[in-house]
């Protein structure tokens, strides 16, 4: 008796040389391009996700307040809100007067208030009234997030100050700044300067 042998599969060819090689190079480009489009899906995919996860923080600022009895309220606000589609971690906040830089609301005011009185537009002993803030940062905004970091109202007492503050914000000469960061490790800068946010590597 003799022993079963095994057949093997052999590659059908044509008998032609130059048609095998373009077979052969045929099937190696197809699956090059496959290869080539899994990984434009995978890379598509993944921006996908991360959009879906991007975080927007923006700034709103007013000089007034609707009550509820009709009447607006003089009151200098800032707020703060994540319009995007993830969590913002947010690294830093800045507020810059003409260019100075202050990390919270009472320095800030306080050189405002002198630059007023150098300017003659009150005097030395004037006072800045009842103003309250919040802090920004290191704190998480959730998407469809806002919260309210400045409120400053006026009176008869800080009236000049106000309206001159209310006047170099008006003229941009307040300029608020955050450092921002996604689930990610995806940053931003993002001020009251520009709407649209700047990547940046890290929030230092």
């Amino acid at each position: 008796m003799m022993p079963a042998t095994e057949s093997q599969h052999e590659v059908h060819r044509t008998g032609h040389r130059v048609a095998d090689l373009v077979v052969g190079f045929s099937a190696i480009f197809i699956s090059l391009c496959s290869l080539a489009l899994a990984i434009h899906h995978g890379r598509t995919m993944e921006r996908l996700v991360e959009a879906n996860s991007r975080p927007f923080i923006q700034f709103d600022t007013s000089n007034g307040q609707l009550r509820p009895d009709g009447e607006v309220a003089r009151e200098l606000s800032a707020t703060i809100s994540n319009p995007g589609a993830g969590a913002a971690r947010i690294e830093e906040f800045e507020i810059s007067v003409d260019r100075r830089a202050f990390s919270a609301w009472p320095e800030a005011l306080q050189q405002l208030k002198e630059d007023a009185a150098a300017e003659h537009v009150i005097t030395a002993d004037s006072r800045l009234g009842h103003f309250s803030y919040a802090t920004v940062a290191p704190s998480y905004l959730r998407s469809s997030g806002e919260q309210v970091i400045f409120r400053w109202n006026r009176d008869d007492s800080n009236g000049a100050l106000w309206d001159y503050v209310d006047a170099a914000r008006q003229a941009k000469r307040i300029v608020l700044k955050v450092c921002y960061c996604s689930i990610f490790d995806q940053c931003w800068v993002a001020s009251t300067a520009s709407f649209r946010p700047a990547l940046v590597k890290r929030c230092s």
